[in-house]
């Protein structure tokens, strides 16, 4: 074993439960990231799921599917599927990534006295109002309820796994043990030669929502149509509820842009970066919303970095933390379709110049982005949290 491979060694191999009622069986922060690292490292990792299957085994994670829910709504009451069968799994510790398994994981740590960790990953607060598929009344309601009893909730857990310095705060002033964890990229997965010539592609990574720019990616590509017949746009991502799809792809009929756009709701995240590494730009139009005001750090964002992809982002406070600094991509006005068409148009017509902010991305995320330091804080955060050997 190297010195390498010894330095990251838990103190003892734990039995580990990682408990998700949203996320997919391959969600990339909940299976690649922190289970496959968790597995990496020597312990023995079981990943509960809704899922089509009973049970499988993937990159060293165990996996046990729950019969999904009919409807969305239904998930709520299905939490007391993932109490069962957490318990009897008889782990040494808990790791729950949903809000709506808060009170799972609070039953979960009276009944076994095992350290239980809640990961968050989005201000909840402010994610709520983003929801379609909530009534509109509802959602100031439901805000303000996850403000409070998120907190109060967690602050009784072992651990809170954070992904943005304002969500931490927020936490942390409530009481709540705080761990940053970011999602940054796996960048072996992202690890390709450089084309040659990238395609006359432009891309969208992620789920699809109007706050997320479904509709502006549709004007944006009208805008563009003209001087560049010739030009696709990819979006790798499901949306987020079928009236919006709806919605977005009539808009696409009357554009008459079907052959322009391709909408390909599931690729596996393994097959992600050869969509990447042929495209010409990476797009993020995301709008001025509530929650993307937040801080956030987008996947998309150090995927697109990762291979090479220059970036043309709505100038919000998070993509500009992240874009500004690596020099890897173009800023605008969100709520303008003429902005990010000028941004594209300077970066279709100037190849060299996107090259150049591609290599800059490349570089900067092989530097400071890299789950590397993300995985050696959340294995320390177990070996603290896990009994001596």
């Amino acid at each position: 074993m190297s010195k390498a491979e010894k330095s990251s060694a838990p103190r003892r191999p734990l039995r580990v439960c990682i408990l998700t009622s949203v996320h997919r069986p391959d969600d990339v922060r909940v299976f690649h990231r922190q289970a496959r690292s968790l597995a990496e490292a020597g312990h023995q990792v079981t990943l509960l799921v809704h899922a089509p299957f009973a049970r499988a085994e993937r990159g060293g994670v165990h996996l046990v599917g729950l019969t999904p829910p009919a409807h969305r709504r239904q998930r709520l009451f299905t939490s007391w599927r993932f109490l069962r069968a957490a318990l009897q799994q008889k782990a040494e510790v808990y790791h729950f990534h949903d809000l709506e398994l808060l009170p799972v994981g609070l039953l979960l740590k009276i009944r076994t006295r095992k350290p239980v960790i809640y990961d968050c990953h989005e201000n909840y607060p402010e994610a709520i109002r983003e929801r379609a598929w909530l009534p509109e009344w509802l959602k100031p309601v439901l805000a303000r309820l996850a403000a409070w009893l998120e907190p109060a909730l967690a602050r009784h857990l072992d651990a809170v796994v954070c992904v943005v310095p304002d969500q931490e705060e927020r936490l942390r002033r409530r009481g709540c043990r705080t761990v940053m964890v970011r999602n940054f990229p796996r960048l072996e997965i992202f690890s390709r030669p450089q084309p040659a010539a990238r395609s006359n592609e432009l891309l969208y990574l992620g789920g699809l929502s109007i706050p997320r720019g479904a509709r502006m990616l549709v004007e944006i590509m009208a805008a563009l149509r003209t001087s560049y017949p010739q030009l696709r746009l990819i979006c790798l991502g499901p949306f987020n509820e079928a009236h919006v799809r709806a919605e977005v792809l009539e808009l696409v009929r009357a554009r008459n842009l079907e052959e322009a756009i391709t909408y390909i709701p599931l690729v596996p995240h393994e097959e992600v970066a050869e969509w990447l590494y042929r495209a010409r730009i990476g797009l993020v139009p995301w709008q001025p919303h509530p929650q993307l005001l937040k801080l956030c750090y987008p996947n998309k964002v150090f995927e697109y970095m990762a291979c090479g992809l220059p970036i043309v982002a709505s100038d919000l406070p998070g993509l500009r933390e992240l874009i500004a600094p690596a020099g890897c991509g173009l800023l605008v006005t969100p709520d303008k379709v003429e902005a990010h068409v000028a941004a594209i148009r300077r970066l279709l017509d100037h190849p060299d110049a996107a090259a150049a902010m591609g290599v800059a991305g490349a570089a900067f995320a092989q530097s400071f982005y890299s789950w590397e330091s993300e995985r050696h804080t959340l294995l320390q955060l177990y070996d603290e949290l896990g009994p001596a050997a």
